[in-house]
């Protein structure tokens, strides 16, 4: 399996970034200056991380499946109801769910991607934006 399908995509990292989470992780995607994109394995040196394909312009967290699965919850609670993290393959994709079967009906928050790792950041994209952490 490559490496770009175990780490959240280039868009879902810029968002991720945006919506204020913590840029640590063990790769992360650079853009330079003439536009060249990649994905880089990130050692902290302390010093400015510099790249042989030109000047870095933008950087961020590329984060693995195990990274997002820490930074979800296990559990969340909505209207007093608590829901469980839930992650399967299905034949159109990775599965992300908070589920909980009610005698009403069923409570359900769930996110489609082509990967795992996609499917957990945007499912941590939604909680985000829903003030659900």
């Amino acid at each position: 399996m490559k490496l770009e399908q175990q780490v959240v995509s280039l868009e879902l990292a810029k968002k991720l970034k945006e919506l204020g989470f913590k840029q640590e992780s063990l790769f992360v995607w650079v853009i330079t200056i003439s536009g060249y994109i990649k994905l880089e394995r990130f050692i902290e040196t302390g010093k400015q991380f510099e790249d042989v394909f030109g000047t870095i312009t933008e950087m961020y967290s590329a984060y693995t499946v195990a990274e997002l699965g820490e930074m979800l919850p296990l559990t969340i609670k909505i209207n007093g109801i608590i829901i469980m993290l839930k992650c399967s393959k299905r034949d159109i994709g990775w599965s992300i769910r908070y589920v909980q079967a009610k005698r009403e009906g069923l409570t359900e928050i769930s996110e489609l991607a082509d990967t795992e790792a996609d499917a957990r950041a945007k499912m941590l994209i939604y909680l985000k934006e829903n003030n659900l952490i």
